[in-house]
C-alpha cells in the first residue's frame, strides 16, 4: 500500500511509504512515475544485498540497506532484511515489509516528524532515514551482549545443553549482523562518489552514518571475540567434565572387577583353598576389600583419578 506522509511543517519534498509492495502497488509506481521493471525486481527481492543504483533513462536513485530482524520463536537468532529507499526528483521512497516496518513507525509521533522535517532536501532526509536506521546495530549487539554475559555467569557452574544452544544462536546472530554491517558500509562508501546531488548538511550526516556504521562495526568485531573465548572456555569444560566422568566410570569398574573375579573363582565346581569352612565367606570377602582398597590406592598415586 501506497502512503503519502505528511509532514508538521511545509517541505520541498515529499515522502512516499510502500509496506508490502503489492502487484497494483507495482502497476501504479510505472504508471504515475515511470519506474523500470528492473527497479521494482530490485524492489521486490527481499534477499536483495545493499548496493547503490542509478538509472539514466528515469534519473532514478535506488539505494538498498540492511536492517537487523530480532529472533522470534520460530527463528531464535538475529538476521537481517533489505529496506529500499528510491530518489526520484524531490520525491523518496521508502519500501519495507512487516518485518522491517519498525524502522519507520518510530517516525508516526509528532516529534520526529518534526526532526525530519529540519532536512533541507531530499538527500538530507534520506541521510536521516540511513543514520535512525543504522542504531539499530548498535542496539542488537548491546542486547546480544548481555544475554552472552548471563551466560558468562553460568561458567562458574553447570552449563547445559540450552545454554550451549543459545551460546550457538548469539554467534549465529553476530554473523549476519557482521555480514549486514560490512556490506551496508560498502554501500554507504559507494555513496560519496554516487550521482546524488547532496548538500553540505547531507554529507555531514553521510559521515554521520559512516561513523555509526563504523562503530557498529566494531562492537560486533569485539563481541564475536568475546563469545568465540567463552564458547571455547565452554567447551573446555564440557570436555573436562566429560573427562572426569569417564575416569570415575574407569576407575570403579576396575575396582568392582576384583569382588567379581574371586567369586568367579570360588564359585567353581573345583576344588580350592580356603573352601571348606562355613565361614571361608569371610575371608573372601576381606581379601576382596583389602584388594580393592590397594587398587585404589596405587591409582591414587598414579594421579588415575
Amino acid at each position: 500500500m501506497i502512503r503519502q506522509q505528511n509532514f508538521p511543517v511545509e517541505t520541498n519534498y515529499k515522502w512516499y511509504d510502500i509496506s508490502n509492495l503489492s502487484e497494483n502497488d507495482s502497476i501504479k509506481l510505472q504508471d504515475d512515475y515511470n519506474f523500470t521493471p528492473d527497479i521494482i525486481s530490485y524492489i521486490s527481492d527481499r534477499h536483495e544485498r545493499p548496493h547503490y543504483d542509478y538509472d539514466i533513462h528515469t534519473h532514478t536513485h535506488l539505494l538498498v540497506y540492511d536492517v537487523p530482524i530480532w529472533p522470534t520463536t520460530v527463528i531464535k537468532h538475529f538476521t537481517s532484511h533489505p529496506i529500499t529507499f528510491l530518489v526520484l526528483g524531490k520525491n523518496i521512497f521508502t519500501f519495507h515489509t512487516e518485518a522491517t516496518s519498525y524502522i519507520f513507525d518510530q517516525f508516526n509521533d509528532t516529534p520526529m516528524r518534526q526532526e525530519l522535517s529540519e532536512a533541507r532536501d531530499v538527500t538530507e532526509l534520506l541521510m536521516k532515514f540511513l543514520l535512525f536506521s543504522s542504531q539499530y546495530f548498535q542496539r542488537a549487539v548491546t542486547q546480544l551482549d548481555d544475554e552472552r554475559n548471563n551466560l558468562d555467569q553460568k561458567l562458574s557452574d553447570n552449563i547445559d545443553n540450552k545454554d550451549l544452544v543459545q551460546l550457538s544462536n548469539i554467534e549465529k546472530s553476530l554473523v549476519y549482523l557482521s555480514s549486514s554491517i560490512q556490506t551496508n558500509l560498502m554501500m554507504l562508501r559507494s555513496l560519496r562518489d554516487s550521482e546524488l546531488q547532496f548538500t553540505k548538511e547531507a554529507r555531514e550526516v553521510l559521515d554521520d552514518v559512516l561513523i555509526e556504521s563504523n562503530q557498529s562495526s566494531e562492537m560486533v568485531k569485539i563481541s564475536q571475540q568475546v563469545t568465540q573465548t567463552l564458547s571455547a572456555t565452554s567447551n573446555n569444560m564440557m570436555n573436562n567434565n566429560l573427562n572426569d566422568t569417564m575416569k570415575f566410570l574407569t576407575v570403579w569398574s576396575l575396582v568392582l572387577t576384583v569382588p567379581t573375579i574371586l567369586t568367579g573363582f570360588y564359585g567353581m565346581n573345583v576344588s580350592l583353598p580356603v573352601g571348606h569352612s562355613s565361614f571361608d565367606w569371610l575371608v573372601i570377602i576381606v581379601f576382596s576389600i583389602l584388594l580393592m582398597v590397594w587398587l585404589i590406592v596405587l591409582m591414587k598415586r598414579h594421579h588415575f583419578f
